[in-house]
């Protein structure tokens, strides 16, 4: 699928995640709204725990994302919760302090990245 997602990127990106400080925590509309279709019975809040959960796996893969229009640290990845599969895209900002939540939605190919 891919390779080992970094256990730095995962550990910074997870601690800005369980922040919970919206300044540092940007989410995309178009993921915010893919989010809440694909569970509706959540919160808007829950999208930063349930990435903060799967990033807590040490053996999750994705792939890096080059070329979007925010510099960063960027990965995409596939991890399951409540019992569905979901896609997903997060930027760690080159200070490091800062993460944008691209997507978060089912996979559109399955489990290919």
């Amino acid at each position: 699928m891919g390779i080992t997602l970094p256990a730095s990127w995962r550990s910074r990106v997870r601690a800005i995640l369980d922040s919970g400080d919206r300044k540092k925590i940007i989410v995309r509309q178009r993921a915010l709204r893919d989010w809440l279709i694909l569970f509706p019975d959540l919160f808007p809040g829950d999208l930063p725990n349930a990435l903060s959960e799967a990033l807590e796996d040490p053996e999750l893969e994705g792939v890096q994302v080059f070329g979007m229009q925010e510099p960063g640290e960027i990965y995409e990845f596939i991890f399951s919760h409540a019992n569905r599969r979901v896609y997903t895209k997060i930027n760690l900002c080159p200070d490091g302090t800062v993460v944008i939540i691209y997507s978060a939605h089912r996979p559109l190919k399955g489990d290919t990245l």
